[in-house]
């Protein structure tokens, strides 16, 4: 899978932009099927709110190339696969079809598919039953 990064902390909003709209045409010209936009919490802000954020999320809803060109914004926070080793500083410019895929090398996707697959969800929701069980007998 083919991802590129786009850091905008330390950028004022006109430039994070700027920036962000230069990287999401070259993205779509050159068949990147992932764009990870970290563009902070905003907790480093003076109002500690995220304005870059905002913005730039707003910007992406309306942009209408994204999906004449075949792509879908996926929040850092939301639950698709593509998206869960990210958090609410990032946003996701995805190729349609791959929500569902995880990012990273062969190893990292195997291991996120064991540990985000159901029985594993179990399995860890069992792990946490027992510690709890230790805890109150110990």
């Amino acid at each position: 899978m083919k991802v590129e990064q786009l850091n905008l902390h330390g950028l004022s909003l006109e430039e994070a932009m700027e920036k962000t709209r230069q990287n999401l045409r070259w993205c779509m010209n050159n068949g990147v099927e992932v764009l990870d936009i970290n563009h902070g919490k905003g907790f480093h802000s003076e109002r500690r709110f995220s304005v870059l954020k905002q913005e730039v999320r707003r910007f992406l809803k309306e942009e209408a190339s994204l999906s004449a060109n075949g792509y879908r914004l996926i929040y850092g926070e939301s639950d698709f696969p593509v998206a869960l080793t990210f958090d609410e500083g990032h946003t996701l410019v995805v190729v349609k079809g791959c929500e569902n895929k995880f990012i990273g090398a062969r190893s990292k996707q195997e291991r996120n598919q064991r540990v985000f697959s159901e029985e594993g969800r179990q399995q860890r929701k069992a792990q946490k039953t027992i510690r709890k069980d230790r805890k109150r007998r110990g």
